[in-house]
């Protein structure tokens, strides 16, 4: 039985990271979609009569900050040659205090009578951040493993953390555009941008 000379042989370890990127890419995409027609769904419902403003718990904003830091904890991880296990766990943790934290912002809206049913708007807010926070759940799950794996072979947990520090990055962005939303969307503002016959009641 003949063999094909080494340089001729298909390199699965170069084509099992691209694999990686790409499935990765492909997931951002989808999500991406999803959250833009989300988006576009809140801004169409605002032209009913029953809208309100949206709540804005200040706990939101220290989040946000916490979701910064994770995403700035999986760069270093990403970049480090040293304490790259630290970095790592430090993201970790901090996403999990960020899930933490979007849980403690709805008890203070439920405790303030501003539940999930009170207005459309409250609706919205609760399927953005209890989206968004699914996504950051998964990636947990997918850190949990990388950092499982961090005594295996070298070049897959270089691979493992950069993936997860792009996951980490989009997430902050998804996040931001989220908070922008919900925060400068409103009907004067799309009555504006689409029209006075958008904003009009039927």
């Amino acid at each position: 039985m003949t063999t094909l000379p080494r340089h001729f042989a298909p390199d699965a370890s170069s084509a099992l990271p691209q694999a990686g990127r790409i499935g990765l890419r492909v997931f951002m995409a989808v999500v991406t979609a999803l959250f833009s027609l989300l988006i576009l769904a809140y801004a169409m419902r605002m032209r009913e009569p029953d809208w309100m403003p949206v709540p804005h718990p200040v706990l939101l904003w220290w989040n946000t900050g916490v979701l910064a830091l994770a995403s700035a904890a999986m760069e270093l991880a990403r970049r480090a040659r040293a304490h790259r296990t630290s970095w790592l766990l430090a993201g970790g943790v901090l996403a999990a205090l960020f899930v933490f934290g979007q849980w403690a912002a709805w008890q203070q809206l439920s405790a303030s009578g501003q539940g999930v049913a009170v207005n459309p708007s409250n609706s919205f807010l609760y399927v953005f951040t209890g989206l968004h926070a699914a996504h950051v759940i998964g990636g947990l799950v997918v850190w949990a493993v990388t950092v499982a794996r961090l005594r295996s072979n070298a070049d897959r947990t270089r691979r493992s953390v950069a993936l997860c520090a792009t996951y980490w990055h989009f997430l902050l962005a998804v996040w931001l555009v989220l908070l922008a939303a919900m925060w400068c969307i409103t009907p004067a503002f799309v009555t504006a941008i689409c029209g006075p016959l958008y904003g009009a009641t039927p």
